[in-house]
């Protein structure tokens, strides 16, 4: 009798030269996956992305972005964004925000095929850097996106202050993190999809559905505010618009009309 298995030789197969990620890079990787993997809608998914992301890689500035294509995503600007102070992001929106390299067809189109875009690579000395992001104490920023198509696109950028850019290993990082949320972004995505179709009777942005299915489920204008990382004078116009686009007069008959 020699035994039961067959080759008690056998070892693991060795990481291929110039790997980029350490071990504790994977096992960070699996974190962001545990995060995420149970989550049950979209809001709650890429919620819980931006908190992993700050806290298993130490990103500060996180913006988790959705839409039907890039271009929507990234303009519209529909998701959460976590790590900024809220002056800079008025800021961004009142004199910036069409600087953005991010937000161009070009870099879009980019970021769509390479998948993984770091603005020092392509930015470096524009005005928008210069004048607006290095000022604000941000050095570099990253974006990914996975392209869940015909469900639409998830939009992830990252941005670093305590570096003069972003490291060859975090945009490894973003690479593989891109390529393991691929099935639980698709999954989310078509979800928020039907759940949108639903809806489109009344006419609603996807901001301002998303902010009465937060005051549906009774979180108060605060709550919202704060799960999507805006002012509660916004919460309380996407709010009122969705009020009045339903014939609602109140949170309880809102809440109501959705469930059904």
């Amino acid at each position: 009798m020699t035994g039961a298995l067959i080759d008690l030789t056998r070892r693991p197969r060795p990481l291929p030269a110039g790997e980029q990620l350490s071990a504790e890079d994977h096992r960070r990787l699996v974190g962001v996956l545990e995060a995420v993997d149970r989550t049950t809608d979209l809001p709650e998914f890429r919620e819980r992305l931006l908190r992993a992301l700050q806290t298993w890689f130490g990103f500060v500035g996180v913006a988790v972005l959705h839409g039907d294509t890039l271009p929507d995503a990234v303009r519209e600007g529909c998701g959460v964004q976590g790590g900024y102070r809220p002056e800079f992001l008025a800021d961004y929106a009142a004199r910036w925000a069409d600087q953005d390299p991010f937000r161009s067809e070009p870099v879009c189109r980019m970021i769509l095929e390479r998948g993984v875009i770091r603005l020092s690579d392509i930015a470096a000395g524009t005005p928008f850097v210069a004048e607006f992001l290095r000022p604000n104490g941000i050095t570099d920023k990253a974006a990914t996106v996975v392209d869940a198509a015909p469900s639409g696109v998830l939009y992830v950028g990252v941005a670093v202050g305590d570096r003069p850019r972003i490291s060859d290993r975090e945009v490894a990082v973003l690479y593989a993190l891109r390529r393991h949320l691929a099935p639980l972004v698709t999954g989310r995505l078509d979800r928020d999809r039907e759940r949108r179709a639903i809806g489109e009777r009344w006419q609603l942005t996807p901001r301002e559905r998303e902010v009465a299915d937060l005051a549906a489920q009774g979180l108060t204008n605060r709550q919202i505010a704060d799960r999507l990382f805006i002012g509660v004078d916004t919460v309380k116009k996407h709010l009122s618009r969705a009020l009045s686009a339903t014939s609602c007069t109140s949170r309880t008959q809102l809440a109501v009309l959705l469930a059904a």
